[in-house]
């Protein structure tokens, strides 16, 4: 056979080859799924099993700050803590979940839809929290947390961390801060708990525009507490005291409102026991048996504030060097809008009676009552009536 007609034979064969191999190695790979296909897992099912969530974390479980697990109604919020990485995100869909959670690392826990009334979290064991909070930069937002009647709806020990837009009923403590610092708590409603929010030897942390009402005792409390901001707080028909300041210093208080729907003996406004370098700006007090009551207190400034219908309006037992600056104090109904028990070197000036025509008879001047040991007093208008025995009231028109 010429060559030329061999070499063409060669040339054909392989050209059938090559075109064979490339069609068995497609035939081979074409009926394989790839590893992942997007949309396998929906995410829009309330009906989902208890699995679901498991398959999301397995899918995001060796990711870095970035994971996000969900968690449906049958799941375990806690098992989802338990496995998440350090700075994930908890997704919690709506439903009733009864646990005792415990956070012992950075985590953001939310409720999907971010609204309280739906997303509920209910002490599986009354006696203990709902959240302990062992880490720094925990965020817990969007849920109603409630049943812990031993112990506080969230307990948090640690900093930097965000309590926010929850709803905390019927706990012994709504929120409860021990030794932290650096946390938000803001847009969060407390009732009906002993004590709405709670700080315990915490420091430099902002309470803002929340709401603890009908508390059994105390809607915010402060004890060995220093450095924190309370703005804008709304503490109404609490049973002993609306805000109450126990060894706490250098707090400052601004535009809060602690009232009561009525007038009752022994139910307070704003209470420092013990409490010095203290400053309470433009706050609203009403209906409240004592309005503002300092016990050994000293250095503290109260400046614009209104303090208005309560029994007992200003008063001051052993406390010394305090300022009241440029505050409206309107009398309802006892006679006195000052009273100073073996108080000294105090200062009263600029304050006023307000407009208020309900009380325009009643207000007409500022009475300043004083007894024994009340000494070196800073007070404007004039002594008017002495009592004698170191008693006496000054008139300030």
């Amino acid at each position: 056979m010429p060559l030329t007609k061999i070499n063409a034979k060669i040339a054909f064969l392989l050209f059938v080859f090559a075109i064979s191999t490339i069609f068995i190695i497609y035939s081979e790979n074409s009926g394989k799924y790839p590893d992942n296909i997007p949309g396998n897992l929906s995410n829009n099912s309330t009906n989902a099993n208890v699995n679901s969530g498991d398959l999301i974390q397995k899918k995001v479980s060796n990711t870095s700050s970035d994971d996000t697990v969900i968690v449906y109604p049958g799941d375990s919020i806690q098992q989802k803590i338990n496995n998440i990485n350090s700075y994930g995100t908890v997704l919690v869909y709506p439903g009733l979940y009864k646990e005792n959670l415990v956070v012992d690392k950075p985590l953001s826990i939310l409720s999907k839809q971010g609204k309280p009334a739906d997303t509920v979290i209910q002490a599986a064991d009354p006696k203990n929290d709902v959240f302990h909070i062992t880490a720094n930069n925990v965020t817990i937002n969007g849920f109603n947390i409630t049943g812990s009647q031993g112990k506080a709806g969230i307990y948090y020990t640690g900093s930097n961390g965000n309590i926010t837009g929850n709803t905390l009923v019927y706990n012994k403590y709504g929120a409860f801060l021990k030794s932290s610092s650096d946390i938000i708590i803001r847009n969060n409603t407390a009732f009906r708990n002993a004590f709405g929010i709670y700080l315990s030897n915490s420091s430099r942390n902002t309470l803002e525009n929340n709401e603890a009402n009908n508390s059994s005792h105390c809607g915010i409390y402060m004890e060995d507490s220093t450095e924190n901001e309370l703005d804008f707080n709304v503490a109404n028909s609490n049973n002993e005291y609306a805000v109450c300041l126990k060894n706490s210093n250098n707090n400052w208080l601004t535009s809060n409102n602690m009232s009561n729907n009525e007038l009752k003996v022994d139910i307070n406004g704003i209470n420092l026991e013990n409490s010095n370098s203290n400053k309470l700006i433009s706050n609203y007090i009403s209906n409240s048996w004592k309005g503002v009551d300092l016990t050994n207190s000293s250095d503290n400034e109260l400046s614009k504030n209104r303090v208005s219908h309560n029994y007992f309006s200003i008063s001051l037992q052993n406390s010394n060097d305090n300022k009241f600056l440029n505050n409206t104090i309107e009398l309802h109904p006892y006679t006195f809008s000052i009273t100073l028990g073996n108080s000294q070197n105090n200062i009263f000036k600029g304050n006023t009676v307000g407009l208020n025509k309900e009380t325009a008879d009643m207000n007409k001047e500022i009475k300043v009552f004083y007894t024994p040991g009340s000494r070196n007093n800073t007070i404007e208008g004039e002594l008017y009536t002495y009592h004698g025995k170191g008693t006496g009231v000054f008139r300030v028109k």
